[in-house]
């Protein structure tokens, strides 16, 4: 097996994981989200997201590549120092490790709540955890190897979602523009906190072979990723009347469900039990950073033994994260969390770097 220091993944490695950071838990109830500020216009808030979703990686990669022999842990010392840059790294673990917790919180209910009602929640939670601690102890060009395999089953659900076209109704959605400008664009926050996962740049761009097709690949994922969102929620809106939408929580989930063939009933158990699969991979690639902020944190050669120490508290705390109206309120209390990590604090460190660099090419025209 390859050294962390040696590895290096391809462009077509960097596509598969910024897919399935990206695509998780979230895409089965955004429709709903959505739909409770736009209403049949939501389809226009996930397009419009996608070009924010597009400039913030932009300003990602410019940060990366402001130093690009480091990840995104090591920026931060060189960029704050080691007092304050390992304030930061800390930090940063602790939301990976958060986000990681609420995910798997959320993937485990959604199982008990569709597939195994009568299994212990615990049970399903430890689950999860195990398969998601043997994947994130190993590198990341393990984990995007796994990735690209796993892809599969997004085109088949994308595949499974177009059968409910023969029930579509268009006039749910008419008039476009119905909801008005302001609904439209207060809608777009919804799908920006599903859409996160992109960050991953920052911390793998030191690994990645071919940098310059880099920015290309970005752009391709984050087109595919938004027009999977997009066709989800265009689908649910044309599918369930906007009284319904009010009622599904899960619409992409209740959809399969109505559909039936002569040998296949009961579709939405069968897509859950596979899309398990890109659900854990979510979780997998959080686990996977917070262990290198650790690493970081702590100058190790490796981050596979800090994986272990960072799903403890995640399993400890799942025992008094079952109550729906509790994870409600912390979902809600994580959105601005997310926005302060993945959208503000960059475009900061962004700037610091660029005036590090600048004063850094002054300080070396003034020696010459």
């Amino acid at each position: 097996m390859q050294k962390g220091s040696a590895v290096s993944i391809s462009q077509g490695q960097l596509f598969y994981l910024i897919i399935q950071a990206q695509i998780g838990v979230g895409i089965l109830s955004l429709p709903f989200a959505v739909h409770s500020t736009a209403k049949g216009d939501g389809w226009i808030s996930t397009l419009l997201a996608g070009f924010v979703i597009q400039l913030w990686m932009m300003i990602s990669l410019a940060l990366s590549r402001s130093f690009p022999e480091k990840n995104f842990f090591q920026l931060l010392r060189h960029l704050f120092g080691k007092y304050l840059g390992s304030f930061l790294i800390f930090s940063y673990t602790l939301y990976f490790t958060a986000i990681a917790g609420l995910v798997a919180v959320l993937q485990t209910g959604l199982i008990n709540k569709w597939i195994l009602p009568l299994t212990p929640f615990w049970i399903i939670y430890l689950l999860i955890i195990i398969v998601a601690v043997y994947l994130a102890t190993d590198n990341i060009l393990i984990i995007a190897r796994f990735f690209g395999l796993s892809t599969g089953v997004i085109v088949f659900f994308i595949l499974l979602v177009a059968t409910v076209y023969r029930d579509a109704n268009i006039a749910y959605i008419l008039p476009i523009g119905q909801s008005g400008f302001k609904n439209i664009f207060l809608a777009i926050k919804d799908v920006l906190i599903a859409l996160t996962g992109f960050e991953l740049i920052l911390l793998i761009y030191p690994m990645i072979k071919n940098k310059q097709k880099t920015a290309k690949t970005l752009t391709f994922a984050n087109i595919t990723t938004v027009l999977i969102y997009s066709f989800l929620v265009f689908t649910s809106l044309i599918i369930f009347s906007p009284e319904e939408m009010t009622l599904v929580p899960e619409p992409v989930l209740y959809m399969l469900k109505a559909i039936s063939f002569e040998v296949i009933e009961r579709l939405d158990l069968i897509f859950l039990s596979i899309w398990v699969i890109p659900m854990t991979n979510s979780f997998i690639i959080y686990l996977y950073q917070a262990s290198k902020g650790l690493k970081e944190l702590f100058h190790t050669q490796s981050h596979a033994p800090f994986v272990p120490v960072i799903v403890l508290p995640i399993f400890i705390s799942g025992f008094f994260l079952q109550n729906k109206f509790l994870i409600e309120d912390i979902d809600s209390v994580f959105q601005y969390i997310v926005f302060i990590f993945v959208f503000l604090l960059p475009v900061l460190f962004l700037m610091v770097a660029l005036a590090k660099k600048k004063l850094q090419r002054g300080k070396r025209y003034e020696s010459s």
